[in-house]
């Protein structure tokens, strides 16, 4: 018979961690349907737009392998804290940088502070679970991106309905 323990297995770190995640993945989901609008009323063809929206990830993912080597190493809050300042400045570069050749740029940077934000976050997690919980927790970690998923697209779309892309990108840099 086995025995019941009372182990806490949802620590302060790990529901830090879930709300960062959350409020990343809702910035990447605010902006998925809301910057081909934003390109297009700036005349951008659909191949731009398609590009412009493409290399966010393109860069991320570059990138990945690199920072998880590097994580082998040094600790991983100082990953996620460089992405966060990344996504923070992006945000804010959304509102100066015009389409075509100046917003590639923010998107490049974008998805670099992507790639050291959630590489970061995702190997924190795997070391602050413990062993006994880990396929657990890390099964609710993943929520957190999906929750954004499902929401952050609206929100997105009522922002710049209801007021502007500068109120959107303001949300974005609240939300880094």
């Amino acid at each position: 018979m086995e025995a019941v323990t009372n182990e806490k297995i949802l620590s302060r770190d790990f529901i830090l961690c879930f709300f960062a995640q959350f409020t990343f993945s809702c910035v990447f989901s605010i902006l998925t349907p809301t910057l081909p609008i934003y390109l297009s009323n700036f005349g951008a063809k659909e191949a731009e737009i398609g590009f412009l929206v493409g290399i966010f990830s393109v860069s991320s993912l570059v990138l990945r392998p690199i920072v998880g080597r590097a994580l082998l190493t040094t600790g991983e809050r100082s990953y996620m804290a460089a992405g966060a300042l990344l996504y923070i400045l992006s945000s804010v570069a959304y509102l100066l940088a015009p389409p075509f050749w100046p917003l590639l740029v923010v998107r490049v940077f974008h998805g670099i502070g992507l790639a050291l934000f959630s590489t970061a976050i995702f190997t924190l997690v795997a070391h602050i679970t413990p062993d006994t919980h880990r396929g657990q927790l890390i099964s609710y970690f993943y929520l957190a991106g999906n929750l954004a998923f499902a929401l952050a697209p609206y929100f997105g779309m009522l922002i710049i309905n209801r007021f502007q892309f500068v109120v959107l990108f303001l949300a974005c840099t609240g939300l880094s």
